[in-house]
């Protein structure tokens, strides 16, 4: 079939366009909520069937392979991103850089101002590591046993905990969903941090001023200081703490205030974390390159220390690179064969002022997130369901990938079955649906990106129209 007789083929109907969606509904039900599997075989029977649809409505296989080639072609930097950060996690434990801010962090714990200091603590350990999960599986599991020390109910600190993980992940260049966002979309990343700012800024202050106040009304007693001094003589018993180790954060940090593009400043932070490794911590080239590719692994004799601290490598992101392939060719065929644009133009009675464009791009991204349990997939579809929408309107894509992130990547950890949510879960050993009214900042923020739509307020936009 000739290009130009597919350009004649019609929109598919929405019956048409909403099977491969069910097929993964039906999949990811079978695969991840009863058998406990993970959800890339449930991705691939979408694609595969997003595939089979649009080939029996007309379309040639040349057409369906540039659906899925050009949707991964434009995520190949942040796939290998992905990778850099597991190896940067890896070195960065091995280094004793993680343990030397966990270390010296505690020292700044108090009583009454526990849960604002974890926050902020939890924030600036997610903007420099890059990775939320790495923030909750270190500092949050301390910060539970010390806050359930003070009297502080473990549903309050663990909302703490993912509100200061999640918000400092989304202010990370280093971050692995902040990179993959604005990939799907072709945005600079820089400028989607900078344009994030506006909604994650005020839903950090207010949630600050919110956890001082509720950390003043739960804090009883005092800390006992020994729950704090068991994490730190680990720490000293097995690594080198030495103010040398602050450097490769500094330095990293620097290079991202001056926009150097993230994969220079990521491997920057690799070989910088390689060097304080084999200085400070006295191990070797070859310790250095096998934790490159499986990461950093401990045995402390405690075996809570040794989960925490054993994580890292190139091979521990090879799930998520594989998912993020599967859930881009999905949504790439799904947006090249029009199925998409069926379902969108569904929808379309409910996107004609660009506030109920930025809600219904929000709640898409949520409901993929309740029923994908992926916030990969919950960004990918819905940033190339609504691209389009966007477009029209005049609105700069950057608009879109913010709505992105505070539905698809803010709301994931409130969700119990979805990976994000489960992984909390797993380490913290506290229900989402316990902490989720806790963790102002995740939905704080998309209340604020939706009052921002309705009002006009930082929506750039590609050229000047009178906003409805």
């Amino acid at each position: 079939m000739s290009k130009s007789n597919e350009k004649e083929i019609p929109m598919p109907s929405i019956r048409l366009a909403i099977i491969p969606i069910l097929v993964v509904i039906i999949a990811l039900t079978f695969s991840v909520f009863i058998f406990d599997a993970e959800p890339h075989i449930a991705l691939f029977f979408g694609a595969a069937t997003a595939g089979i649809v649009a080939f029996v409505h007309g379309y040639s296989w040349e057409t369906i392979q540039s659906g899925f080639t050009e949707s991964v072609h434009r995520a190949i930097p942040s796939l290998l991103i992905l990778l850099i950060i597991g190896m940067i996690i890896g070195v960065w434990i091995a280094s004793g850089i993680v343990p030397a801010l966990m270390y010296y962090g505690f020292e700044l714990l108090l009583p009454q101002w526990f849960l604002p200091s974890i926050l902020i603590l939890c924030s600036i350990m997610s903007v420099i590591t890059g990775s939320s999960w790495t923030t909750v599986g270190t500092i949050g599991v301390a910060a539970i046993g010390v806050g359930q020390g003070l009297g502080i109910p473990a549903p309050a600190i663990a909302g703490t905990i993912v509100s200061g993980a999640f918000f400092g992940d989304k202010l990370s260049p280093m971050s692995d969903s902040t990179n993959l966002t604005p990939s799907v979309l072709g945005v600079d990343l820089y400028v989607h941090i900078k344009h994030m700012l506006f909604s994650t800024v005020p839903s950090f202050l207010i949630a600050l001023a919110m956890y001082t106040v509720l950390g003043f009304f739960l804090a009883e007693g005092s800390a006992d200081p020994s729950i704090v001094a068991e994490y730190q003589d680990v720490i000293m018993e097995n690594f080198n703490l030495s103010f040398l180790l602050i450097i490769p954060p500094i330095i990293v940090i620097a290079l991202i205030l001056f926009k150097v593009p993230a994969i220079p400043s990521l491997i920057a932070g690799v070989v910088l974390g390689g060097i304080m490794q084999i200085t400070v911590q006295g191990q070797s080239v070859s310790e250095f390159f096998n934790i490159l590719y499986e990461g950093f692994s401990i045995s402390t004799g405690w075996e809570e220390m040794d989960m925490l601290l054993t994580r890292g490598g190139m091979s521990s992101m090879y799930d998520v690179v594989s998912l993020a392939l599967v859930a881009l060719a999905f949504g790439g065929i799904m947006n090249r064969c029009k199925m998409l644009d069926a379902i969108v133009s569904r929808l379309s009675r409910f996107l004609k002022s660009v506030g109920n464009l930025v809600t219904t791009t929000i709640g898409t991204s949520i409901f993929l997130n309740i029923f994908s349990a992926n916030q990969y997939l919950a960004v990918i579809i819905p940033g190339q369901m609504y691209e389009d929408c966007y477009k029209a309107k005049g609105l700069k894509f950057n608009n879109l990938t913010r709505a992105l992130e505070a539905g698809g990547t803010l709301t994931a950890p409130l969700i119990p079955w979805n990976s994000s949510g489960a992984f909390v879960l797993s380490v913290l050993s506290v229900n989402p649906l316990a902490y989720a009214p806790y963790a102002f900042i995740c939905w704080l923020t998309f209340i604020i990106v939706i009052f921002f739509g309705y009002k006009d307020i930082t929506m750039d936009k590609t050229y000047e129209f009178e906003i409805e």
